[in-house]
């Protein structure tokens, strides 16, 4: 069977069609297509794709720790290929193969770029500095390093509360419940919808773009803090009170 960008535009699931945030609708959804077709001309697998994709995170976040403006903007653009290849591989396990540990693959691409970019950016901050921060202000590295660390923690913290709670239902001492982020039917809830857009799936790498090409990378470094750290603390908490309410 031949896979050509129309076949995966055609068969993208309605869901994921309303989950997609509207920069992935409009710009890398529609370019994702054509990436998966040429690799599955090519035989290369929707978990290949999501390894590179995190090599090619890794390498984006190593161009912000260089005091070089070229190296930065070529990050940048690198972030935007990530997003492009991170739909590709999705497109690829649902319509060509799915493979064992494809959602591992997919998901230590997304752990993998989030943890690091935001200390990097911090890094190229301390050497360029911004609107806010002047260069030599290291504030500026731990802000960066807090908000990687809050959106790592925030996952830890959910999945060791899945943990815990799956084995809870296998013994029977709690009822089953519905995980949010897996149900078809609340992806175009008010909480998954702010989670797409905000977040490096959707308007942050144009604003990590525009940023770097305009120089106030500061800014986004305080937005992703407050992002990621009250992302963090809500989510936390409204899993403490779950926890304390189940019964």
């Amino acid at each position: 069977m031949v896979y050509t960008a129309k076949y995966f535009k055609e068969q993208l699931p309605e869901w994921k069609k309303k989950k997609d945030p509207i920069l992935s609708q409009i710009f890398y959804r529609p370019l994702s297509f054509y990436v998966s077709s040429i690799s599955s001309k090519f035989g290369i697998s929707a978990n290949a794709i999501s390894y590179f994709s995190a090599l090619l995170g890794i390498i984006a976040c190593v161009t912000f720790l260089f005091d070089n403006g070229m190296l930065r903007i070529i990050g940048a653009i690198l972030i935007h290929i990530w997003l492009i290849l991170d739909c590709a591989d999705g497109n690829i396990a649902r319509h060509v193969k799915k493979q064992p540990f494809g959602e591992f693959a997919d998901g230590i691409s997304s752990y993998i770029l989030v943890g690091l970019l935001c200390t990097a950016m911090g890094v190229s901050v301390y050497h360029t500095g911004g609107i806010l921060f002047e260069s030599g202000n290291y504030w500026i590295i731990l802000l960066g390093a807090l908000a990687s660390s809050s959106d790592s923690l925030m996952r830890l913290i959910y999945q060791k509360f899945r943990h815990t709670e799956q084995e809870l239902q296998s013994k029977g001492m709690i009822k089953g419940s519905v995980d949010e982020r897996h149900d078809v039917n609340q992806v175009s809830s008010f909480k998954v919808r702010v989670e797409t857009e905000l977040g490096i799936g959707g308007i942050l790498p144009t604003i990590i773009l525009c940023a770097t090409l305009f120089n106030f990378l500061d800014l986004v470094v305080l937005y992703c803090f407050l992002y990621y750290g009250l992302a963090c603390m809500v989510s936390s908490l409204l899993l403490v009170r779950k926890a304390m309410t189940t019964t």
